[in-house]
């Protein structure tokens, strides 16, 4: 009996963890048991190829809103070129209405709910003839006769028996590592399936801190938690930092999804201890509004989240990512503005914006009449437009969503956005708008750009706006682009200054021992031309270092040009001002 497990994972970076959770959990058919990692970006003939080649007599596939349009489509090939093939769907696509389902004649079975002992007790079912179908919990099959029958539901598994599943690194290097530490969730989002099991299990912490001294050693890049909410139970979740911040390896990175009002003070002291880089945050804000807020059952208000997120940011140590969902119930155009203009105010370091999505077994879905939630029929059951808010107005705000993760969540155009949120008065969106109603005007939506496009279009952007100086913008986006990396040869469209002169007075400088020692100590030993390819002289009409040290930028222009010298012999690259010819 050979058993392929197949994972149509969104990303390439992106890896299973329910398959190989259910790969280990069932360790006495581990030699019969593969698994298949791939993408829904790949390739459909190979990835039917690859299944192929395998001759499973049971292909069990993980279902998710990613992947399942997918699924629907392979699955027909599939029974086709493998007719004796068993083929079982289940994840949580398939948790909820999984009779219908079985309206699909390819498909002959469905596990509902959590996997691991389902197919434990299916495969010593089919193995070893062992038990009867219909005691199999968790099961919809369909009987001899041809009727489907669901089971019971399965209970679920005490999180004590979850086995730890990356004993074998090999092939995961650079992928995204994903560990659980607790299943449920104290809170009851309408928008979220966690809402609908009671209660949180946890795996035992001694567990947890063997598996984290692993991947320590292992020297892991990142562990994300998948846990819904981590700090729901507020000692379980400080004994696992503790144990981070006091085995450190100074290189793994370890990402939780926290609720901001279960952060209590003492956790603050303990977070303040880690290093910078070891712990990131997401934290859900959802919506600013509070009748939103209220209509999804997630009522802690945005004046409380931004205190937490302040202390937490004040802490210096700690990245945090921050979450809004657009086409809630009755947040409309402008409420949804006031929400990104209150989550950008506390600059994340990720500000990730996803659209309302109505799960299967979801409470909103459930109400989805009640609140005029129009969404796709298939997965991911998108939101289309609400009695609140338009389908232009979604469209406009995907256009904005797009360019939010090209530039703000880049990180290469920091301070040249912060120029431009200055212009506009501190309401980012308004910027975002404006800036997504270019792109469409420019056609810039539907073509891929290289790294420098995407300053050169906001140069364009500037000199077509009223409201920004063209000269400052030029000027933030060289600067931007020098402490990112190296330039040897400047894009006339950011020049405000001779470059040919500041070129030859550059020149002379590192031809000078004397100038060298000085700035430069660490490259005094070097021939001129490996200065030269170390560092940047450039110069500045405005203050724009002032952006840098998290000042306000004077935007008087400077009576006499200001030098900066950048010095990629170090990472970051440092920067320092240069106050004589």
């Amino acid at each position: 009996m050979k058993v392929l497990l197949l994972a149509l994972n969104a990303k390439f970076i992106h890896t299973s963890l329910a398959l190989r959770y259910i790969k280990a959990y069932c360790h006495q058919y581990d030699e019969q048991i593969q698994i298949l990692e791939t993408s829904i970006n790949n390739n459909e003939n190979e990835i039917i190829k690859a299944i192929y080649k395998e001759q499973p007599n049971i292909i069990g596939i993980s279902c998710y809103i990613w992947n399942m349009s997918y699924i629907k489509m392979l699955i027909p090939t599939l029974k086709k070129i493998l007719p004796d093939t068993t083929i079982i769907l289940g994840g949580p696509e398939v948790s909820y209405e999984g009779e219908s389902l079985l309206s699909l004649p390819e498909v002959d079975l469905i596990m509902e709910g959590e996997g691991e002992e389902t197919w434990k007790e299916y495969l010593d079912y089919r193995i070893f003839n062992k038990g009867h179908i219909s005691d199999i919990t968790g099961l919809v099959y369909r009987n001899e006769q041809g009727e489907i029958h669901k089971n019971k539901a399965r209970k679920p598994l005490d999180l004590n028996h979850l086995p730890f599943v990356y004993e074998n690194l090999e092939g995961l290097e650079h992928k995204i590592i994903y560990y659980e530490a607790s299943r449920g969730c104290p809170f009851n989002c309408q928008y979220c399936l966690s809402s609908i099991e009671q209660g949180v299990r946890f795996v035992p912490l001694d567990k947890v801190k063997q598996h984290m001294a692993f991947f320590l050693e292992k020297r892991v890049k990142q562990v994300k938690f998948v846990d819904r909410t981590f700090n729901a139970r507020r000692q379980y979740a400080m004994d696992i930092w503790t144990y981070l911040i006091e085995n450190d390896n100074g290189y793994t990175n370890f990402h939780f999804e926290i609720a901001a009002e279960l952060i209590h003070e003492e956790m603050y002291s303990l977070l303040k201890k880690a290093r910078p880089g070891l712990i990131q945050f997401e934290i859900g804000v959802q919506s600013t509004n509070e009748n939103v807020l209220k209509i999804i059952k997630r009522p802690m208000p945005f004046k409380d989240i931004k205190k937490v997120v302040e202390r937490i940011r004040a802490l210096g140590n700690i990245h945090q990512h921050l979450d809004l969902i657009a086409g809630l119930p009755e947040e409309d155009y402008s409420s949804f503005r006031q929400s990104f203009n209150d989550v950008m105010s506390l600059r994340p370091e990720q500000f990730q914006l996803g659209f309302l999505k109505l799960l299967k077994g979801s409470g909103l879905r459930e109400k989805a009449k009640e609140y005029g939630l129009i969404y796709k029929a298939e997965p991911p059951y998108e939101i289309l437009y609400t009695s609140s808010i338009t389908y232009d107005e979604i469209l406009r705000l995907h256009a904005i969503d797009d360019l939010v993760d090209r530039y703000y969540n880049n990180g290469r155009f920091s301070h040249s956005l912060e120029y431009f949120f200055d212009c506009y008065e501190q309401q980012p969106f308004d910027f975002f708008e404006a800036l997504s109603k270019f792109w469409e005007e420019k056609g810039y939506d539907v073509i891929e750009h290289n790294k420098m496009a995407y300053y050169k279009h906001l140069v364009e952007f500037a000199v077509a706006s009223p409201k920004v100086n063209e000269e400052i913008l030029k000027e933030m986006i060289r600067l931007d682009y020098l402490i990112h990396e190296p330039i040897k040869e400047m894009p006339a469209e950011f020049e405000t200054i001779h470059r040919e002169e500041l070129k030859e007075i550059f020149n002379s400088l590192l031809k000078d021992d004397e100038w060298v020692v000085k700035y430069l100590p660490h490259l005094q030993n070097y021939a001129p031309r490996q200065r030269y390819r170390s560092t940047y002289l450039d110069a500045f009409k405005y203050p724009v270092w002032q952006s840098i040290l998290g000042e306000k930028m004077n935007q008087v222009a400077l009576r006499k040009t200001q030098k900066i010298l950048f010095d990629y012999s170090f990472n970051p690259p440092k920067w320092l001002l240069i106050n004589e010819e």
